[in-house]
């Protein structure tokens, strides 16, 4: 089971020390706060230099690793070696389409097997050999890559796939995978040493700054060991007040002898999509800015935090509640700049719908009044979300991404203030609309950027017939 930070550093401080940790997740900075928690309660200042060994993940072979971890500690209990960044831990990035490069390999799989095979090692971030031997990784990443498809994932590409093995063994360029092989081997030795018995003098600590899959056999390893956290944004719940996000921002302010405001520290979020390093980073840049005010407002997070992506994201979706096709346009124009991958904006599109639909859904059962631009946000949570929350929010989905209930009380604030735009069935047909570019973008070579700007006029300026 994963464990809370919380937790291992009291087990810690209980002298209930395992012998590998793993420590993954997004939030960067609570992993490098943690770990610093860790050290600070295993090693002491006079002896750390002998007893701690630091390794990049990427440049270190697992027999380095392994024999750092076996040398005794010196005049301390505990010896400890970190090592960042482990590749066995990361899920392949992909920067093209999965379900394209899997059309594309099937289509060369009689007229050329190398291409069509090495294809698909790339696209599922595997060895060749690993496929021809119908190796775990290999299952574990067509499991992931079925999650993300979906019905993409159609039983011809299954049918493929099942073949995939064999294809691979037949290639007669597979002996001379020794690259492949030597690699394998050496992350095999790690998994190998996770099931010996371990030293009892000796942590080993993984840090990733990323989320690592339960999937993963190296993570499912460390979990029968060790202890496996997850540092992940932390969706808020309840009151304003129970928001772990909140407090933590209250307490660092506290420390400069600040207050910030509730709907200053909604927009902080919103800028920083919640991420600690960057709300961290914001606080010290605020603090610096603001010199002797006492109280930091709305006024002084607009001016000094720059926007993020997640913040671009929000104004765009905030222009679809508007029906603001002008404003749509130049959101969804600023967001491809940044980089950002069409699929992620159709996925926040169809959050931003299905969201929006919930949020009509209840309002129409409670017979509510709709709720005008002029209404304060603090009476809206204090009369409006708190009690639906209560009512609704297990009745909804039990996951905070697709329950408005138990999503930041902002983003339902905005959804709510925007409910008068729409009918139930434009929302409908919307969400429709945009599930169907979804799979326009996954199975044709149209620009998804013309797909997402025609999308966005069809839906913000459509009106019900």
């Amino acid at each position: 089971m994963k464990q809370k930070p919380i937790q291992i550093l009291s087990e810690i401080e209980g002298n209930k020390v395992f012998p590998v940790y793993l420590l993954c997740g997004k939030e960067t900075f609570l992993i490098e706060g943690t770990l610093k928690q860790m050290l600070d309660k295993l090693l002491t200042p006079d002896t750390r230099d002998f007893n701690l060994t630091y390794f990049d993940g990427n440049t270190a072979s697992v027999r380095d690793i392994l024999s750092s971890v076996e040398v005794y500690p010196v005049m301390s209990e505990w010896r400890v070696t970190v090592v960042d960044d482990f590749p066995a831990f990361k899920s392949r990035k992909r920067t093209t389409s999965p379900l394209t490069t899997l059309r594309n390999a099937m289509q060369s799989e009689s007229e050329d097997a190398q291409k069509c095979v090495t294809d698909i090692a790339k696209l599922l971030g595997v060895p060749i050999e690993q496929i021809a031997n119908g190796h775990p990784d290999f299952n574990n990443a067509i499991e992931e890559m079925g999650e993300t498809l979906g019905d993409g994932l159609t039983e011809d590409v299954r049918a493929f796939l099942t073949r995939l093995p064999q294809l691979a063994a037949s290639l007669p360029e597979l002996d001379n995978q020794s690259e492949s092989r030597s690699s394998d081997s050496d992350t095999e030795l790690l998994l190998e040493w996770l099931q010996e018995d371990l030293p009892k003098t000796s942590v080993l600590v993984f840090t990733i700054k990323d989320e690592v899959s339960e999937r993963n056999r190296f993570a499912k390893a460390i979990q029968d060991v060790g202890r496996y956290v997850a540092f992940n944004p932390q969706e808020r719940r309840g009151s304003l007040n129970q928001d772990p996000l909140y407090k933590k921002v209250v307490d660092k302010f506290a420390t400069y002898n600040k207050k910030i405001t509730p709907r200053a520290f909604e927009q902080l979020r919103q800028r920083t999509g919640g991420d600690m390093q960057t709300i961290a980073e914001a606080i010290n840049k605020i603090t610096n800015f603001v010199g002797d005010k006492h109280q930091i407002d709305e006024a002084d997070v607009r001016n000094l935090v720059a926007q993020s992506t997640y913040d671009r994201i929000f104004d765009l979706t905030d222009a679809i509640g508007k029906r603001s096709p002008r404003q749509a346009l130049k959101s969804l124009r600023e967001i491809v700049l940044s980089g950002q991958d069409p699929f992620l904006i159709t996925a926040a599109i169809v959050s931003h719908l299905r969201l929006t639909l919930q949020a009509k859904l209840i309002a129409e059962k409670k017979e509510l009044k709709p709720i005008g631009r002029q209404t304060r946000y603090d009476n809206f949570i204090k009369n409006i979300f708190q009690p639906l929350a209560e009512e609704f929010s297990e009745i909804l989905p039990k996951s905070a991404s697709h329950n408005i209930m138990k999503r930041n009380p902002y983003v339902a604030f905005k959804i709510f203030q925007s409910l008068h735009a729409f009918t139930t069935a434009e929302l409908m047909r919307a969400l429709e609309q945009t599930l169907a570019v979804e799979v326009q973008m996954k199975t044709t070579s149209v620009d998804g950027e013309l797909l997402l700007e025609q999308l966005l006029y069809d839906i913000c300026s459509a009106k019900s017939r």
